[in-house]
């Protein structure tokens, strides 16, 4: 649970459960909801359910005007975790504010805030914020904090601008920050780590029992589910993320579960014998694809159990175990 965050203006407060109404006013605000991540909210009591999760999650904060209490909108921060090195990599901030509140700073208060417990209390080594192309006055706020363009990505075919901001970038850019750090001398963000390890490891693998991915996006999290044997959704926590998986994010994961792997991938070349266990690398049109191997039998989360690479595939590299 992150503390209470206090500006001139704001009151930055862990998310609890009399919050509802306001959040679902906000979530369900089509004006709010075009500038985010997620659809529009139109069903309270499923609203609920992801509600009570926002909460017990404990990454959302209220943002509240100081001398009113009044709602505002909400900030929030997920750190995407090392967990076999109980280190984090880096972190990621969102914010949505009520249109009745625009325009008047409150958001680059709130972030500006954020970031600097981020930096200094969580100890992120980067923090990263999207901002969606049709929200153009997002990219101005993260400008304004401080943040630089790095590259543009595409949600369910809707383009984003992804900023960055590094630990070394954002002393550079305080005055001040030894002293400032001593507001978090006290913080620890806490982490678990993992009880497996190399000579440990969570299993040995003798068979596989075949996972399909629960959406298009979740091929890195089954592989490794079929590898551990354990479900998706824990796979889900262990990596932080549900959404498509990076090389690093399958290799942090690997190592959480104490499975052993090349160093490296190696590039496949036609006539290429794979050995008896990998994870594939494919390409399919329009996006990349994580698939398994084992003994001849591709276990494939989008496709199923094969005995040939999935159709329309193109094999690209291979990525070898020793389980």
């Amino acid at each position: 649970m992150y503390p209470v965050l206090e500006t001139a203006r704001l009151l930055l407060k862990p998310l609890c459960e009399d919050d509802f109404d306001n959040m679902f006013k906000l979530d369900s605000d089509s004006v709010v909801v075009v500038t985010m991540e997620h659809d529009i909210q139109n069903d309270k009591t499923k609203y609920r359910t992801d509600f009570i999760d926002a909460v017990t999650g404990g990454e959302y904060l209220s943002i509240r005007k100081k001398e009113t209490d009044d709602f505002i909108g909400y900030i929030g921060i997920h750190q995407y975790v090392n967990k076999a090195k109980a280190a984090i990599r880096y972190s990621q901030m969102w914010t949505a504010i009520l249109p009745e509140y625009w325009g008047h700073g409150y958001c680059t208060e709130a972030t500006r805030k954020l970031l600097h417990f981020a930096f200094f209390g969580v100890k992120t080594p980067w923090i990263c914020a999207n901002q969606f192309c049709d929200n153009p006055a997002a990219g101005k706020v993260l400008k304004k904090c401080g943040f630089s363009y790095y590259a543009t990505y595409k949600m369910k075919n809707k383009p984003y601008d992804q900023y960055r901001y590094t630990i070394d970038n954002y002393v550079n850019n305080i005055a001040n920050s030894a002293t400032e750090n001593e507001e978090y001398r006290d913080y620890v963000f806490q982490i678990k780590k993992s009880p497996y390890n190399y000579d440990n490891p969570i299993r040995k693998v003798h068979d596989i029992k075949y996972i399909k991915e629960p959406t298009g996006y979740l091929c890195g999290q089954s592989v490794v589910a079929m590898l551990a044997d354990v479900s998706v959704d824990e796979v889900i926590d262990v990596m932080g993320t549900d959404k498509g998986t990076s090389v690093q994010e399958v290799n942090d994961a690997l190592a959480y579960y104490g499975i052993k792997h090349a160093k490296t991938r190696k590039k496949y070349i036609d006539g290429t014998v794979l050995p008896d266990l990998c994870i594939l690398s494919l390409k399919l049109p329009g996006y990349g694809h994580w698939s398994l191997y084992y003994n001849g039998i591709f276990y494939d989360p989008e496709f199923g159990v094969l005995k040939e690479c999935p159709k329309n595939a193109k094999l690209c590299y291979y990525w070898e175990l020793y389980v």
